[in-house]
């Protein structure tokens, strides 16, 4: 009879583990998010590669000179990036043609040369999700530049020439759409200070400061005004 009452009762047992086992379960399960990728987190922001063709028209010293501008823009943050440009500085395209219509001769033509660089920090007011170098920007213009112009080709290999230096530092605001893989198109422009200096070089060791106090208030004076269109492409 022992027995028989342990059989039974391990009989019981088992049966409530079975019914225990089976019985549904309501429960939360809970589900591991899934690791996101290191890539997806680093923002594939373009970089711009401009030129412009408002300084190739008008850049530098109007109407003797062209801009041959070549800038790349470089994306920093999500709403910021660094611009730096350079430009090779050549006679205008306007001279070019009123010396080609009047027959200038070589005493008379003018040579024209130089250079100019600038450095620009962007700061893009865009929503979230958004990424620079797209949208509303602000920040600072700096710009350097200087240019050589000799009349006539004897001046010009003698070394005889003028300089013409300046400096401006601005406040710019500006739109830009530079998706990648698309074209860039920027639109700008800045507020500032200038300072214009003039000198005559003589030849290699005679340096003279020229006065410009008769060149026009526009060369002389220290508010500097830019406007300016880029174009590019977005890679």
């Amino acid at each position: 009879m022992i027995r028989l009452k342990h059989l039974f009762l391990i009989f019981f047992v088992a049966q409530g583990f079975n019914l225990f086992a089976f019985e549904p379960k309501d429960t939360i399960i809970y589900k591991k998010a899934p690791i996101e990728n290191f890539k997806s987190k680093i923002i594939d922001a373009p970089i711009v590669i401009k030129t412009s063709p408002t300084a190739f028209l008008w850049g530098g010293l109007f109407p003797y000179t062209s801009e041959y501008r070549l800038m790349a823009e470089i994306t920093t943050g999500r709403t910021q990036s660094e611009q730096v440009s350079f430009s090779f500085i050549g006679k205008g395209v306007l001279l070019k043609m009123i010396e080609r219509s009047q027959n200038y001769t070589g005493s008379e033509v003018l040579k024209v040369n130089g250079w100019r660089v600038q450095y620009a920090h962007k700061f893009y007011l865009i929503k979230k999700k958004k990424f620079a170098p797209s949208g509303f920007y602000f920040g600072p213009l700096l710009s350097y530049s200087d240019i050589h112009i000799s009349l006539g080709l004897k001046r010009y290999y003698n070394k005889t020439y003028y300089d013409f230096r300046n400096f401006n530092a601005n406040l710019m605001i500006g739109l830009q759409a530079a998706k990648k893989k698309r074209i860039a198109f920027d639109l700008y422009g800045a507020i500032g200070y200038k300072s214009n200096k003039a000198f005559y070089h003589a030849n290699s060791v005679r340096i003279d400061q020229l006065d410009t106090s008769d060149y026009g208030a526009f060369y002389t004076t220290n508010l500097n005004l830019t406007f300016g269109i880029n174009l590019g492409y977005s890679f």
